[in-house]
């Protein structure tokens, strides 16, 4: 493998380490320390991505095309905004922090795209298991030691350490369980050695990391993850020798017993605060599953569209939308739906959803291409379902560069 810009060197290292920066940042939130380390990064990663587009050879391809509108398009509409509803200047501020958040994703792949032939030569998927390691280290540290905090507020549901996000974190551990699942099962196809005892040790750590998090997505999504690495391993996968093969067998079945008979009552303990919460809420609603399930969202969208429908500037707010912060600060709580497309309809309009289903678009018709068909390819049909139903991917820093890296993936995967 030929030497590395320093530019991508510099690039890995801001990537690899964004989940020690997400746990510093709500480790000073927590504790009152009032240092945006959290800010200054995505910043500073932001200007670095910008700075090393423009320096680049821009090629006029289709991607250039539909990046630069997915940008500059999304800038237009935050300036007539601006403009139309007389935002004070902190409300543009925090604005242009969602935007900062929300152009991760499109800057991500493209600065891959420039240099595709450099990271083609890599092995790009170790980035996503280093990721994967500092995520669940960072979360079971501090749960071994006793310090950290619950997922939900003033309840003993779930635990999330120091990260701030609950949804961002089970997030983050859903693409990390993809991807050191893929390598595990790879791993045991090829020679045993002390990286497999690694990737079994941090699948493990993945997999308490979702049930000590607690959220019904993610608990759900380990579990099948789990399911499907099995079914793969005793009926799919070839070994190198039939030992192996037969090893696989006896662990699967002591694994197997050992889940029935003692696994189900620890993994029920982790999830009990969880369980607790949503039996609560089932009466709460008088059992109405779709405000269950959605944790309330479904109240959320009616009392956002309201306000949505009823702006005194109609036809404006159809087509530009009304802004993350006005709304914020007008609406309170149905300021914000929590599921991001209809965030960003409110947000942005029907110009803004185009502008993004276009980008989205380009990206998924590239995934879904039988020579393309990846990882890469299931991991964003799995985010963009998340985004839709549980939010927490576009408008979220440590959310929007899993996908702007998965997207990356997908350049990658892309055959010529």
């Amino acid at each position: 493998m030929k030497k590395l810009p320093l530019n991508i060197i510099i690039f890995m290292g801001l990537t690899a380490i964004f989940p020690l920066i997400d746990f510093l940042n709500g480790f000073f939130l927590t504790s009152g320390i009032p240092i945006p380390i959290g800010v200054l990064y995505r910043f500073f990663f932001f200007i670095f991505l910008l700075v090393m587009i423009v320096v680049a050879k821009i090629p006029k391809t289709s991607l250039t095309f539909v990046t630069f509108l997915f940008i500059a398009g999304n800038l237009i509409i935050l300036l007539f905004q601006s403009i139309l509803l007389q935002n004070p200047l902190a409300w543009i501020i925090e604005d242009v922090s969602v935007f900062v958040k929300y152009f991760l994703w499109a800057l991500i792949p493209y600065y891959i795209y420039q240099r595709k032939t450099l990271f083609m030569s890599m092995n790009y998927e170790k980035i996503f298991i280093v990721i994967s390691f500092l995520f669940t280290v960072f979360l079971l540290v501090p749960y071994v030691l006793g310090v950290g905090h619950q997922t939900y507020d003033n309840s003993d549901a779930g635990y999330k350490g120091f990260f701030f996000a609950n949804n961002d974190t089970s997030f983050a551990f859903i693409v990390s369980i993809t991807f050191t699942a893929r390598a595990l099962i790879q791993r045991l196809q090829g020679k045993w050695n002390f990286r497999l005892l690694f990737l079994i040790l941090l699948y493990a750590g993945n997999m308490i990391s979702l049930l000590l998090v607690g959220t019904k997505t993610g608990i759900v999504y380990g579990a099948i993850v789990s399911i499907i690495v099995l079914i793969r391993l005793l009926f799919i996968v070839r070994f190198q020798s039939v030992m192996h093969k037969i090893f696989i067998w006896l662990m699967s079945i002591l694994l197997i017993g050992w889940v029935l008979l003692r696994g189900l009552s620890y993994a029920g303990q982790m999830i009990a605060g969880t369980y607790d919460r949503m039996v609560y809420f089932y009466h709460l609603y008088d059992g109405n599953l779709v405000r269950l399930l959605s944790s309330s969202r479904s109240d959320f969208f009616e009392g956002g569209l309201h306000y949505f429908l009823t702006s005194p500037h109609p036809v404006f707010t159809m087509f530009f939308g009304q802004g993350f912060e006005y709304r914020l600060e007008n609406f309170g709580r149905l300021g914000l739906i929590e599921m991001d497309f209809f965030d960003a309809f409110f947000g942005l309009g029907i110009l803004g959803i185009l502008f993004l289903v276009i980008l989205l678009g380009y990206y998924g018709a590239i995934a879904i291409k039988k020579a393309n068909r990846s990882i890469y390819s299931y991991l964003f049909l799995v985010i963009l379902l998340y985004s839709f139903f549980a939010g927490h991917v576009l408008f979220s820093a440590l959310s929007s560069t899993f996908l702007g890296l998965v997207c990356g993936g997908i350049i990658l995967s892309k055959k010529e």
